[in-house]
């Protein structure tokens, strides 16, 4: 599948869990019940399962254990989309504005501090090295650090 195609179907099918996640806030009486702190054990709770299911793949990296990973996998993007479905609805948001923002900002960061793959001089055919991409993640998080201490 072409990473157009791929985009597109992994668009298309993140919208039907947000159309899904708006459906339940309305009708479904213990979801449209839930608030960030009554969901927090359940986040503690699906992020130790996707570690467990981690360990288990690692041990043994059987269809079986894959799949239980990708289980984890999305009962933690469960999680997210949960919280990010509230956020929407105490900033009087569209649903799915915020797993936009989300996304945006991931997309902002991957590129922002890895430099050397994405930089002008990066290419598919040499690839930095190890260290120099430690010390230069390492220079960025310090920065960040710096630019958020600085902001507040």
């Amino acid at each position: 599948m072409e990473q157009s195609e791929t985009a597109g179907v992994v668009g298309a099918r993140t919208q039907g869990a947000i159309e899904a996640m708006a459906t339940l806030r309305r009708r479904c009486p213990w979801s449209s019940r839930q608030d960030h702190s009554s969901l927090e054990k359940y986040a503690r709770e699906e992020t130790e399962e996707l570690i467990e299911a981690l360990a288990d793949y690692r041990a043994d990296p059987n269809p079986d254990h894959r799949a239980a990973v990708v289980e984890e996998l999305g009962d933690v993007f469960y999680q997210v989309l949960f919280h990010s479905a509230l956020l929407d609805e105490s900033g009087s948001a569209p649903y799915g504005h915020t797993l936009g923002t989300i996304v945006e900002g991931l997309e902002a960061k991957l590129i922002r501090r890895h430099p050397l793959a994405f930089g002008e001089d990066a290419s598919d055919e040499q690839m930095a090295s190890l260290e120099d991409v430690e010390r230069e993640y390492r220079r960025i998080k310090t920065e960040e650090k710096q630019q958020k201490d600085t902001n507040q």
